[in-house]
């Protein structure tokens, strides 16, 4: 017989298995605590509405380790959280009389206590080796390229044009290259990172092309994604993994803020560039990517 629980319930439950308090959890996902407190309460009618609902259990669920996607679905009555009873482990068949048993530990402890000695010393023996093999082989091998007793005399003349060519040549090709370098770096986008936190960064945008693609890959697992431009949202879409979905932010925006519920399960890149979101020193999870653009055509 299955056991049967209710949304918030398990949601309650998931977030106190990792130790989060309510106040953690408004950090984390940006919603306000009287709302996380109803969800886990059942009362979906304290939310400001049906999609508000399903886009903050996703969000919770992301924040704690669970299925939102599935969570969603109960929520419309198209699934269910039953879940079998865990089976009770079977009990471990003992043979063989105490004294055997007593002796193969000892054995085995024996190999335990020896086994980082006698790997260490293969390791040893077999560095020593490769060294030997190298220093006999640089000892007897002989240089490919023998060197020549004989010296070649070159007509000035002949040297000085080759030589006059050559240069010419050379600063044809470096005038050529950096002209290429030049126009290539005033073609490229770049993108550089400021004001990281755990939940949040800005990413500053520059001679960008006008509009904006943005295209969202998800990795791992699901990612739901919003995207806002003056404050306003523009595209809201739950990426699966394995799925890339795009979106062309409006022509001539100089901002747009991302958010992502589980930035872990996303990748994003802008006009065919990625967008490199992630800190070293922070944990992704939720987070808000803020974008502040500058166009070519601006900074001409």
């Amino acid at each position: 017989m299955a056991n049967e629980t209710t949304i918030g319930a398990k949601l309650r439950q998931a977030r106190l298995d990792k130790n989060i308090s309510l106040i953690e959890l408004q950090q984390m996902t940006k919603i306000q605590k009287r709302y996380l407190e109803a969800i886990e309460a059942e009362r979906f009618d304290q939310l400001p509405g049906t999609f508000y609902v399903r886009a903050f259990i996703r969000q919770y669920a992301a924040a704690v380790g669970e299925d939102g996607d599935k969570l969603v679905a109960v929520f419309d009555g198209k699934d269910t959280l039953d879940a079998p009873l865990p089976k009770r482990p079977q009990p471990e068949t003992v043979s063989g009389s105490r004294k055997a048993q007593h002796v193969e530990e000892k054995s085995g402890s024996f190999v335990v206590r020896y086994l980082p000695m006698i790997l260490l010393g293969l390791v040893a023996i077999t560095i020593v080796s490769i060294v030997g093999y190298m220093a006999w082989q640089d000892r007897n091998t002989t240089p490919m390229i023998q060197g020549s007793s004989s010296l070649v005399v070159e007509n000035s003349a002949s040297t000085a044009s080759t030589t006059s060519s050559t240069e010419e040549t050379s600063t044809s090709s470096e005038v050529t290259e950096s002209s290429s370098t030049t126009e290539s770096s005033e073609a490229k986008m770049t993108m550089t990172a400021s004001d990281s936190t755990q939940s949040s960064i800005t990413i500053t945008m520059k001679d960008a092309e006008n509009p904006i693609e943005l295209a969202f890959t998800g990795l791992d697992a699901s990612c739901w994604v919003g995207v806002q431009v003056d404050n306003a949202y523009v595209y809201q879409y739950t990426v699966q993994a394995g799925e890339t979905q795009s979106m062309t932010l409006p022509e001539g925006a100089t901002n747009a803020t991302l958010t992502l519920g589980a930035s872990q399960n996303i990748s994003i890149t802008a006009n065919g560039q990625d967008v490199d979101f992630s800190d070293p020193q922070f944990e992704l999870l939720q987070k808000t990517v803020r974008l502040v653009i500058e166009y070519q055509d601006d900074a001409a």
